[in-house]
């Protein structure tokens, strides 16, 4: 296993290097890339194989330096392998919505690349200070991603988006020093809630812990102007990978576990519960009162990862997996739904139709983008509705009003999402010029159709693929 997991941290960089030398041809990048990915993905799927039970862990370290004493600790456990999975579907599945232009851009392929690297290196870091560094490290690609391949009419609402995130990891920073002074050594990260610390310096350590993961995930009253970047975005690749961000701060609260134990978290717990709800509720009318489709979609994917997050730090660790197979479908739903839509707001751009009823005239981007909603909103077609039913009976048990309001939520966004699905079908809209609208092509067709299988066969067996 160590073999493979060393090959697995360095196959994205090699993705990169060869992408960097690759000839000027047009597809010569987004082949690498994708080839890259591709090979990751088989990977993952070996380490899941080898994997003989659910609390299966791998963990292996290397002395970096001894004076003073800093020992990178890495390990890999089913969890972490299937949210490196959802991750790598939905990049793949963010790759194959790009334009022919955007293929043959060499800097997004290789910032992909690279931001895919911090992400998946921090999904295998077990020690405090490796987390750290790719917790800051993910900063970079995604600035310049912004930058480069953004088309914000806010510039701004970006530079608050980087500046937000940059405070986190300010804030974790400053936890990290605290946790190095009182033990001169690398500290595994589930060990970080039992350490012997003064009281006053454990409260800054959980509350720069907690706020560090929480500046990840739009909170209320930040969310208004964090969701004008997203429904913006043009490039589907950009909103994916944007949209894994949230997804850190979720995965930070389940590996620092121990914090949830200890005596500080419990002043922090009902303020953050707070802020979740308020801002599921807000962010869920917001989700109603617009209607660009993606800033619907990010209403959506918002309140989900505050889902998992409110689930994380109410329930027992024993609803993990049930987390980690909602998010594996999850990633995979939310990607596709970016890149369905973005490619049926362009097909309307070209013939200059009017955007209600523009899948009236694209009958198999229509049937997959059905399928995707239907998923989203809960319908018992993949694994998601199963542990999403779980999580959310839970959370009834510990807080009647808690799960009133995450039910209430869920409820309203769904209800966007059909809302749109239902303008976007409406065939009474009649096209208002006589070019062809030209739907989705063979391959992309084929392509959504095997997605469609795995989330269908999830239903039965979320990994029925190695188990």
């Amino acid at each position: 296993m160590g073999s493979l997991l060393a090959t697995f941290l360095l196959v994205p960089l090699l993705g990169c290097m060869f992408v960097l030398f690759s000839q000027k041809h047009e597809n010569n990048g987004y082949n690498v890339a994708l080839f890259t990915l591709s090979a990751n993905i088989l990977l993952i799927l070996r380490m899941l194989s080898l994997c003989e039970t659910m609390d299966t862990e791998f963990l292996y370290s290397y002395q970096w330096l001894t004076h003073p004493n800093v020992k990178f600790i890495l390990g890999i456990d089913i969890f972490s392998l299937i949210l490196l999975l959802g991750i790598y579907i939905s990049i793949i599945i963010g790759m194959t919505g790009l334009s022919s232009e955007q293929r043959r851009n060499k800097s997004l392929q290789i910032l992909t690349l690279y931001f895919i690297w911090n992400m998946e290196a921090l999904l295998v870091a077990k020690d405090i200070i490796l987390f750290y560094v790719f917790f800051t490290g993910m900063l970079l690609p995604l600035f310049w991603l912004i930058c480069l391949h953004g088309s914000f009419k806010k510039i701004s609402s970006s530079a608050l988006f980087f500046l937000f995130n940059f405070a986190g990891c300010l804030l974790l920073l400053i936890s990290v020093l605290l946790v190095y002074r009182y033990n001169h050594s690398s500290i595994l990260l589930s060990a970080v809630g039992i350490l012997d610390i003064p009281k006053h310096a454990q409260l800054i350590v959980v509350g720069g812990i907690c706020g560090a993961f929480i500046s990840r995930i739009p909170i209320w009253p930040l969310h208004n102007w964090i969701s004008f970047i997203y429904s913006d975005i043009k490039n589907p690749l950009l909103y994916i990978i944007m949209s894994t961000m949230p997804l850190t701060g979720v995965y930070g609260f389940i590996r620092f576990g121990q914090i949830m134990m200890s005596d500080s978290i419990y002043t922090f717990v009902p303020i953050i519960e707070t802020f979740c709800v308020l801002t599921m509720l807000f962010i869920a009318l917001i989700g109603l009162s617009h209607r660009n489709f993606l800033q619907k979609l990010f209403s959506y994917s918002t309140i989900y990862y505050l889902l998992f997050l409110m689930s994380k730090l109410l329930l027992t660790n024993k609803y993990q997996m049930n987390m980690a197979y909602s998010l594996f479908i999850f990633l995979i739903v939310n990607a596709s739904l970016a890149v369905l839509d973005l490619f049926a707001e362009n097909a309307r751009e070209e013939s200059g139709s009017s955007y209600c009823g523009i899948l009236a005239y694209m009958p198999r981007l229509a049937n997959l983008f059905i399928f995707f909603v239907l998923i989203a909103v809960g319908l018992p077609i993949s694994s998601m509705f199963w542990n999403n039913f779980i999580l959310i009976s839970a959370l009834f048990r510990e807080s009647f009003m808690t799960g009133i309001w995450v039910m209430t939520s869920i409820s309203l966004i769904g209800m966007a999402l059909i809302y749109e699905l239902y303008i976007m079908c409406d065939n009474r809209f009649k096209l208002t010029t006589n070019e062809i609208i030209y739907d989705i092509s063979d391959t992309k067709l084929a392509f959504f159709a095997g997605i469609t299988v795995i989330l269908f066969l999830s239903f039965f067996n979320p990994l029925w693929f190695v188990f």
